[in-house]
């Protein structure tokens, strides 16, 4: 199940607009142990805590909400991991059509994406 919410995700991005913006740069790791956070995808963003824009470029990060998956773990500004159970993750997250759609939804989870510019 997770395997295939990744594949529709990246697979829905080459529907998206590449775009100069840049963006929070994260790493999908193995295990929940080595996650910086949990996260749930859902399709509808009025259920998400974060609306989510992947980006393709990470020179700095304009705004949360700004992501782009990265090869390593260490050029990743967060870990994260896709969780199968709405219960088991620390957020939530949509993805959206445009850069500025992208951002929280939803108050109380910031702290898990401390926002920091490249």
């Amino acid at each position: 199940m997770k395997k295939s919410i990744l594949v529709v995700i990246f697979g829905l991005l080459g529907l998206f607009q590449i775009t100069d913006t840049y963006g929070q740069r994260f790493f999908e790791t193995e295990t929940v142990e080595e996650a910086d956070f949990t996260v749930f995808f859902v399709f509808e963003a009025s259920q998400s805590d974060l609306k989510v824009f992947f980006v393709y470029t990470a020179e700095e990060a304009v705004k949360p909400g700004l992501w782009m998956e990265v090869p390593t773990v260490d050029e990743a500004d967060i870990k994260i991991i896709f969780v199968d159970d709405e219960s088991q993750a620390d957020i939530k997250i949509s993805m959206v059509e445009a850069v500025e759609d992208a951002g929280w939804n939803t108050e109380g989870h910031e702290a898990l994406l401390k926002f920091k510019a490249q």
